[in-house]
């Protein structure tokens, strides 16, 4: 049985700062998705998308077909990258950072 990863919600800024801000290599991988429905060999894009970074660093998309409106996700290996990486620890660590600091502030 597998333990599902923690993953905390990010933004396009964020992405773009992790694909060291050219964001072309992101759009390039959500514009070749594979989609169940269709089965058009990666062909796909994936739309209306949810965005998180999840603790080994990797991006998880969860959306949907443009072609046919089929739920999709796509799993991106940012954290296997040195330099890609280096900047989701650095968002991963600043998310971290400041939620401790929302809980000290609440009490």
């Amino acid at each position: 049985m597998s333990k599902k990863l923690k993953t905390i919600p990010i933004t396009m800024e964020d992405v773009s700062f992790v694909f060291n801000n050219n964001p072309g290599d992101f759009y390039y991988l959500i514009s070749n998705c594979y989609c169940a429905q269709c089965k058009n060999k990666y062909q796909s894009s994936i739309t209306n998308y949810t965005i998180r970074l999840n603790q080994l660093y990797d991006i998880e998309l969860d959306g949907a077909c443009l072609e046919c409106g089929h739920r999709m996700g796509r799993y991106i290996e940012t954290g296997d990258n040195l330099s890609t990486a280096k900047n989701a620890e650095a968002i991963w660590k600043t998310h971290s950072t400041l939620k401790e600091l929302k809980i000290k502030k609440k009490t």
